[in-house]
């Protein structure tokens, strides 16, 4: 049961600013319909608030206008709430009826407010063991990877994917390989570079006002695109931040200097390290399931 407390001014109402709200579906869009009715709206003005219906009937229903909508209003106020919501897998597309695949709303929207990373940290809460004893943190690249990939259903034959620069005077084949299967799936995608730096500065700027110690995780050693994140991140960190770690002792643990953990080796440090005290920084789609796993680990944990 919800005990609202009533006060003399209860019919005075808290102004609330502008915010866009995400509906999303299932469990959550119920529990937060009861918070709005009962916690909410008696207490608060929301009538600068915009609401967009981002469940995937009505997305389906406007042509997923809805989702543009959203961003764009996004973009103008620069605050957002946003309800869990789902990315619909062949089986849901065909319980839900809804005829088409529709793409992550996440991804979309990270792209189109230009982020650069998605941090996701551990909640403490004194007299409460939830499974870390001090801080953790975790940024993950916000755009780029699996989320932006396209993706083809092909036979027996050759792939070859072509670059071609902006201005349409140069092209480069990339890679070319024969594919055999009577069924392919040939994907491809990108990972864009020119924010990694911005992210190392908002990440090493976090973890040294939070006095947890830095790593930077890839999977380098196999995808060797991945060299060129690890590269940039260390070269940040030694140029701006690594002589305040090191007179800070927050280097101590790994010989004063920045450490990589490849991802393997990440997955298996975040369940033994329950101590916390440090900060992991990914790739998109690593960051995306080493913080749930980190979640499992720590029981709560918080995202913006």
């Amino acid at each position: 049961a919800l005990l609202i407390l009533q006060t003399a001014e209860a019919d005075v109402k808290i102004k609330a600013p502008k915010m866009v709200y995400i509906v999303g579906e299932e469990m959550t869009a119920y529990v937060m319909r009861l918070v709005l009715q009962l916690l909410i709206e008696p207490h608060v003005d929301i009538s600068q608030w915009r609401f967009f219906d981002l469940s995937c009937k009505n997305r389906r229903d406007t042509g997923d206008h809805v989702l543009e909508e959203a961003i764009e209003a996004g973009k103008e106020c620069a605050c957002i709430f946003k309800e869990p919501t789902i990315t619909p897998d062949q089986d849901q597309v065909i319980e839900m009826g809804l005829g088409i695949a529709l793409p992550s709303p996440n991804g979309a929207m990270r792209r189109g407010f230009n982020g650069f990373t998605v941090s996701r940290d551990t909640i403490h809460v004194e007299g409460l063991d939830l499974g870390y004893r001090n801080q953790v943190l975790f940024d993950r690249q916000a755009v780029g990877g699996e989320y932006s990939a396209g993706w083809k259903m092909v036979g027996p034959g050759r792939v070859r994917t072509t670059w071609c620069s902006a201005d349409g005077e140069t092209t480069e084949v990339l890679t070319e390989f024969a594919v055999s299967d009577s069924q392919n799936s040939v994907v491809t995608y990108w990972n864009p570079l020119d924010h990694v730096e911005k992210l190392a500065h908002f990440f090493f700027k976090r973890c040294y006002d939070a006095k947890v110690t830095p790593y930077v995780t890839t999977k380098k050693t196999v995808f060797k695109w991945q060299e060129e994140f690890w590269q940039r991140m260390k070269k940040c960190f030694n140029s701006h931040y690594r002589d305040k770690f090191r007179k800070a002792g927050l280097l101590s643990c790994c010989g004063g200097e920045l450490t990589h953990l490849l991802t393997d080796n990440a997955a298996m440090q975040l369940i033994n390290w329950r101590g916390g005290k440090f900060g992991m920084v990914a790739h998109n789609y690593d960051g995306d399931w080493l913080t749930d796993e980190m979640a499992q680990v720590g029981v709560l944990t918080g995202e913006d």
